[in-house]
């Protein structure tokens, strides 16, 4: 008997696992950037929007070295058979491609960067409404 209980919930978390939806990354985010190449940081905030079931649009926006405001936009791709993991490449004027991965839950956004000559994070939350 035991073993049968047993069995049963094992059969059923696993169904409850695999039928999780995807944690989305639409809507707007708030939080910060740092550079552990640079050590620079800042404030950062994000609006994204689907396009489709795979594919993000994303308008990322902050501020370097406290005073110089950046704007640039991204698009974000799930990464196959992943449900909360996405990519994206970005090339930036003057500073050449920017790569970034992702990993969204229902209310956080982290993400590292790569260029050239950097390397950092990103660590955003879901915005009050």
């Amino acid at each position: 008997m035991p073993a049968r209980i047993l069995t049963l919930l094992l059969v059923v978390f696993s169904l409850t696992a695999t039928t999780l939806p995807a944690a989305s990354p639409t809507g707007r985010w708030v939080g910060s950037w740092s550079s552990s190449s640079t050590g620079h940081q800042g404030p950062l905030r994000a609006r994204i929007r689907a396009v489709d079931a795979n594919t993000y649009r994303a308008l990322f926006a902050g501020r370097f070295a406290k005073v110089i405001p950046f704007v640039y936009p991204a698009k974000l791709q799930r990464i196959p058979g992943t449900s909360n993991r996405y990519h994206s490449s970005t090339r930036l004027p003057l500073l050449g491609e920017y790569r970034m991965t992702a990993t969204v839950t229902p209310h956080q956004f982290n993400a590292t960067f790569r260029g050239k000559k950097d390397l950092g994070v990103f660590q955003m939350s879901r915005a009050a409404r």
